[in-house]
């Protein structure tokens, strides 16, 4: 089942490059999707997925994983993206289900501090 078929929120571009940019010091993977994966070589620092965010400026669909949510594709604020994470791994990195807005691929945005100088 997509992010398209499961509750969701819709998040600009725009709001996702903003809050990974109040994010200086973290490195960002992504898996999964063609898009990102053919500009950027990951893991990337915030500055480099930043930039690539905005200049695609596309709307996302961002899959809330809250039991019983009613997310229905309502846009969300970036103030909401830490409480939206899975941090549900091995070494609590935040982690989103997205998908671009006009595309039936997932893929994850994944936190990844470990190459952090």
């Amino acid at each position: 089942m997509s992010v398209k078929e499961k509750p969701h929120y819709t998040l600009p571009a725009a709001t996702l490059a903003g809050w990974i940019e109040s994010q200086p010091e973290k490195w960002w993977s992504v898996d999964g999707d063609p898009w990102l994966s053919s500009i950027l070589s990951f893991p990337c620092p915030s500055d480099e997925i930043v930039p690539a965010l905005s200049k695609i400026g596309k709307d996302l669909l961002l899959y809330d994983k809250t039991p019983a949510s009613k997310a229905h594709g309502e846009t969300i604020a970036g103030d909401k993206l830490d409480g939206l994470s899975d941090t549900n791994n091995k070494r609590h990195h935040r982690t989103f289900l997205l998908t671009w807005a006009d595309s039936e691929i997932d893929w994850l945005l994944k936190e990844d501090d470990a190459m952090v100088p």
